[in-house]
């Protein structure tokens, strides 16, 4: 699973199941991408020149290699670990910043108010990208996950796994309510029992 180093970082709780990895598009860090390249290219067009260099050539066709992957290395980082992880119980919001800055956020899904997608910029229209934010209960704050390829269906599914853990929750509630009123005909007879009841 290409997700499983991700998966890996979050602390799963007891029966939670990670379902969904949703993230941004390869174009939200298009300046390091496109830095990267032009370093790239520039050690390989200027090579031939460089090696022909005494001492300081070589060094300069180094540099420009090192920073160059330095960059697109960077760029790769922050894409794979910036993502929402929709697991049954929850979401996880992780936002990577550079290689050693990481802020992580969760959400249960009875604290999320309103699931809605914006699409605006040239860039969003170009190759259809929309930005998805989570509104949640009893805070000002909003989750934002920027740039992301088949919003809509994101939302879709992070509604979709907020229905499903509402009904998982009644239908826990109800197995305890069944549990509780078994206990108490067990303790108090069948017939007192049908006598409380008014059955």
């Amino acid at each position: 699973m290409i997700n499983s180093f991700l998966t890996k970082k979050l602390w799963l709780k007891q029966e939670e199941i990670p379902i969904v990895v949703i993230r941004t598009s390869f174009l939200n860090w298009w300046p390091s991408w496109l830095l990267g390249g032009i370093f790239l290219l520039a050690s390989f067009f200027l090579m031939f020149y460089l090696w022909q260099q005494n001492v300081w050539g070589p060094l300069v066709f180094g540099a420009l290699i090192i920073v160059a992957l330095i960059l697109l290395l960077r760029a790769y980082w922050q894409h794979y670990f910036t993502a929402w992880i929709l697991t049954n119980l929850r979401l996880v919001d992780f936002y990577q910043q550079g290689f050693f800055h990481q802020e992580t956020s969760e959400v249960i899904y009875d604290k999320i108010l309103e699931v809605y997608s914006r699409k605006e910029g040239v860039m969003s229209g170009l190759f259809n990208l929309g930005d998805v934010y989570v509104e949640i209960s009893g805070s000002k704050a909003k989750l934002k996950l920027k740039r992301v390829r088949s919003y809509d269906r994101a939302v879709a599914e992070i509604l979709l796994q907020q229905e499903d853990y509402q009904k998982n929750l009644l239908n826990e509630h109800e197995r305890r309510a069944q549990y509780l009123l078994l206990k108490i005909k067990q303790k108090i007879g069948e017939k007192a029992f049908n006598n409380l009841i008014g059955a």
